[in-house]
């Protein structure tokens, strides 16, 4: 005995689905289910004996307009639902699918096991622990960043998409949630994934130390905080284990660079647009309760500099374009190339702005200042390197540690790191040799004087004195400045050692 399961081909003629069941319903059989489409219908009946299903299929063949019949293993909607539920039990996250009602009809085995009750969930509302969900949820349908939301199983990212039918009337909305812990960078804004505490920082020298411990110290208040230092040093760095390491771990970790976006992009970026049909969330109302970084703060424009001090004195702000009034509570951190004061004497940051921002501050000083950093950061890359799958590289021979000391580093940590990644790939054994170190404009500096002149000597030295401070002051009328002679003596140093 077998359960019937049929596929029948036919032509689009009036009457004949009817026909086709008139035949099923002289053997009296009991028809489980039929699915009919355009050229097909399917039919699932009770069991069968296997002679009565061949008698059937050869008696449906004859029907006028059936071209085929062929036996399925499983019928469509139940293949779509095996797909859908395998699927949608592969992705990592969990998810709900509500109808107009807020009830669920569907909820993957993720979405089980991270909201695990007392009894089985019926409403989506049973998930949610604070008052405001509701309006939350609708945000986060209406645009195309998540939402951060408090719910049974804590603090989650929450995606809303709606279904339609037929790109019109909604018939209900899945929602895709994400643990703050699992989040996976979705743009430039939200990044969470690769978060790291002050134990993952590397520092051997005194003074980097002493800004570590500093840093420790300021992560629980909610008075902003400023961060200087060159491009690479590792700002953004430590404003992430300052995150880690506060009350605020749990939220979001949000940053974005002013020097990389258009300044009224920047503005809805931060605060959000306000549009019926295209109206979005900023990273200030997504990051609520955690921590938002902006870097190189001094280019926001006047605008964009005006609304942020409001936010920092009232905690509310307005999305643009909008009137409603918003809230939120983040620990603002901004990072900037030079000292923030410098910004105001170029009338680039505003004197009110200035003040609310300069509460609490780190300088981070570049890797040339901090030459004991180098040879612990290199034994991390080379670890990181590994763990990647890399060459095993073990260590550095003493001539490539003495170039890479002997560098002015005007790329700081960033290019120090891209430097090893490639010498990695370079080296075919456990050692990093010399030869291996490939870096832009660094000449290689004699390291023994015997048996020059005067003359060849005091060249050798001007040559690596001329290549130090060229690397520092890529040009050659700034360089002149700095030494106090003329743009062309340099120009004619430059020439004669092959720097330029």
């Amino acid at each position: 005995m077998v359960f019937m399961k049929i596929k029948i081909t036919t032509e689009n003629i009036t009457g004949l689905s009817k026909e086709i069941l008139s035949l099923l319903a002289s053997y009296d059989i009991d028809i489980r289910r039929v699915e009919v489409e355009t050229g097909l219908m399917h039919l699932a009946t009770q069991e069968l004996e296997k002679t009565v299903e061949r008698e059937i299929a050869t008696k449906l063949v004859q029907i006028k307009g059936v071209k085929w019949v062929e036996s399925i293993a499983v019928m469509p909607v139940n293949e779509r639902n095996l797909f859908l539920n395998t699927i949608l039990n592969a992705i990592s996250d969990p998810v709900f699918g509500i109808n107009n009602k807020g009830e669920i009809s569907y909820q993957n085995k993720q979405a089980q096991d991270s909201f695990k009750a007392d009894k089985k969930l019926k409403y989506i509302k049973e998930i949610f622990v604070e008052k405001n969900w509701a309006s939350k949820i609708d945000s986060a349908a209406k645009n195309t960043l998540p939402i951060n939301i408090n719910t049974i199983a804590g603090g989650m990212l929450v995606e809303v998409r709606g279904i339609s039918q037929n790109n019109q009337q909604s018939i209900g909305a899945v929602l895709i949630f994400h643990k703050p812990e699992s989040i996976t960078t979705r743009s430039h804004i939200i990044q969470s994934v690769d978060m790291k505490g002050f134990d993952a920082l590397v520092a051997a020298d005194k003074q980097m130390i002493e800004i570590i411990n500093r840093a420790k110290h300021l992560c629980n208040p909610h008075v902003p905080l400023v961060i200087s230092g060159e491009a690479g040093v590792g700002k953004k760095t430590i404003a992430k284990a300052i995150h880690f390491a506060s009350e605020r771990k749990n939220s979001l970790f949000s940053s974005i660079n002013c020097s990389t976006s258009k300044q009224a992009q920047m503005m809805e970026e931060l605060f959000g647009l306000a549009h019926p049909r295209y109206g979005s969330a900023g990273i200030l109302e997504i990051t609520d309760g955690g921590t938002v970084y902006i870097n190189n703060v001094q280019d926001l424009s006047q605008a964009c500099q005006t609304k942020l001090l409001h936010f920092i004195q009232t905690g509310e702000f307005k999305r643009v374009g909008g009137k409603e009034l918003r809230k939120s509570s983040v620990k603002l951190i901004v990072s900037s190339t030079q000292m923030l004061n410098k910004y105001v004497e170029s009338n680039q940051i505003s004197d009110a702005l200035f003040y609310a921002l300069d509460v609490t501050q780190l300088s981070i000083p570049p890797l040339r200042e901090r030459k004991d950093d180098i040879e612990p950061l290199i034994a991390g890359f080379l670890m990181e390197f590994k763990q990647q799958g890399g060459n095993v590289v073990q260590e550095l021979s003493f001539a490539a540690l003495s170039k890479l000391k002997s560098y002015y580093w005007p790329g700081n940590i960033t290019q120090l790191k891209d430097i090893i990644y490639k010498a990695c790939l370079l080296s075919e054994g456990q050692i990093i040799e010399d030869s291996h170190i490939e870096i832009d404009g660094h000449v290689h500096i004699q390291s023994s004087l015997e048996d020059c002149s005067l003359p060849q000597a005091v060249a050798e030295f001007e040559k690596h004195f001329l290549q130090h401070w060229y690397q520092k002051y890529p040009s050659t009328r700034k360089l002149a400045a700095q030494l106090g002679v003329s743009h062309t003596t340099i120009a004619q140093k430059l020439n004669k050692y092959n720097l330029a």
